[in-house]
């Protein structure tokens, strides 16, 4: 049963989710539309459809009884409570899917770490025992461009970030809540409502739903415990464990080791202990779990291998838009020498202990430091003590930052995980991960500065 929208109708953002939003509204027959963005759209809105853009588009609320709001639109201002309080009606996409389709059939994943990962290889894991899906939310699909052709036996599986979670009052039947730390603090007023936002998933869910949850952070352990739902919970004293060497859950008698898979890095037996417990509960075999981690491959940007040039191995993990994600890449790079570029945009990210964890790193070689974050970086790392052993340099580009790492790597890995965001260099993490490998692709053999 999909819900009547009360016109007129507002699309707040239009962006990829909003111009969703907008052939959703146009298919179903709504006709009083108004777009409204900050930015001018670089192509004219289609025939009939009003907008208003600018510093004030938000004044285009004004005799508006429907809005629609783009996940990065942040609720809680004025001009929205405003809105709210005279009558109006906000809702999302995420929002009009749980009550457009049966939410017991939804899966949402959320966390601060893995979501992407998680998503993939729990849809791979559905694929390979049978379970029909679609995939969509934060990954890149938008809500709306599934429900319409969702066919009735099939699940819904959506990544879910803060943003999309922010103002849901249901949650759906499945809910699965990697680790939650702190991350979006430009954006959210403190931890305590990131938390509280991505807390929704879980918080309305009934004692036929099912929660699953890493219980080794505060974050996600408090959230993992709201709700009404059947409680599973995954690390290392979780129903499923997590150990140095892979993930077991002995009442199933299932277990798999990460060096069976082609996944790096310790903190990848998160998202394959949340992908398993959901697709076991799904009725997968253990054989078909196992075969497709197996299988599965690193996403693009996720401490991806881009090629090895003269004894050296280039990793993009450009996605590492977090303190915590970069600390993690370079641990699952250990053995070899290693530099590191580290910097980007500032999302007042707290970078303390992402500082002492790279100074008790032996193996980090050198650190190039990019972006807006690169002096707050250097006085972090200088404080913790990690330039007693490493060195570094301020670099104005990603080809200077390759160029100074070459000429202190003579073997081993260089790796692009910037624990910040991509935003003042390039447009986004994606944009940001293209150019790095396009470096290291046209970097010619033997070509090490000093060679």
């Amino acid at each position: 049963m999909r819900p009547k929208l009360r016109e007129p109708i507002a699309v707040l953002g239009y962006g990829l989710e909003g111009k969703s939003t907008l052939r959703y509204l146009q298919n179903r027959g709504y006709r009083e539309i108004t777009v409204l963005d900050r930015v001018v759209p670089s192509e004219p809105l289609p025939a009939d459809i009003h907008g208003r853009f600018g510093e004030d588009y938000l004044q285009g609320l004004q005799g508006i009884h429907t809005a629609i709001r783009s996940p990065g639109l942040r609720p809680l201002v004025s001009e929205i409570e405003a809105f709210k309080k005279q009558g109006g009606a906000l809702t999302s996409q995420v929002e009009i899917a749980l009550e457009s389709l049966d939410r017991r059939r939804i899966i949402g994943v959320t966390g601060t770490l893995g979501k992407g990962t998680c998503c993939s290889l729990l849809s791979a894991m559905l694929i390979r025992g049978g379970v029909s899906h679609r995939l969509a939310g934060n990954i890149g699909l938008p809500p709306l461009d599934v429900v319409e052709d969702l066919k009735p036996d099939e699940w819904l599986l959506l990544e879910l970030s803060s943003f999309q979670l922010s103002t849901l009052n249901q949650s759906p039947g499945v809910a699965v809540i990697l680790r939650t730390t702190s991350e979006h603090l430009d954006w959210h007023a403190s931890q305590a409502e990131y938390w509280d936002h991505k807390a929704n998933l879980a918080r309305h869910q009934g004692p036929k739903d099912l929660c699953v949850y890493f219980a080794d952070t505060e974050g996600s352990a408090w959230i993992g415990s709201l709700g009404q739902g059947r409680k599973i919970s995954f690390g290392q004293t979780g129903d499923m464990r997590l150990s140095e060497q892979g993930i077991e859950w002995p009442e199933r008698g299932f277990q798999l080791h990460l060096d069976e898979t082609q996944l790096l890095g310790a903190f990848n037996l998160e998202n394959l202990a949340s992908a398993a417990t959901v697709a076991l509960e799904l009725g997968v075999s253990a054989e078909n779990v196992c075969n497709a981690a197996k299988d599965f491959a690193p996403l693009e940007h996720r401490l991806e291998f881009v090629r090895n040039v003269d004894g050296i191995s280039y990793y993009n993990d450009s996605y590492a838009t977090r303190p915590e994600a970069a600390l993690a890449a370079v641990r699952a790079l250990r053995g070899k020498p290693l530099g590191l570029i580290l910097g980007g945009s500032e999302k007042f990210a707290d970078f303390t202990e992402l500082a002492q964890g790279l100074a008790s790193e032996s193996h980090l070689s050198a650190i190039a430091l990019i972006g807006h974050t690169a002096h707050r970086l250097e006085t972090e790392l200088r404080v913790a003590g990690a330039f007693n052993q490493s060195k570094y340099r301020i670099c104005n580009s990603l080809e200077e930052a390759l160029e100074f790492l070459r000429s202190e790597i003579s073997s081993g890995s260089i790796l692009l995980s910037p624990a910040c965001a991509s935003f003042g260099l390039f447009a986004n993490y994606k944009e940001r991960g293209y150019a790095f490998k396009r470096c290291v692709d046209s970097l010619p053999s033997d070509s090490r500065p000093g060679k």
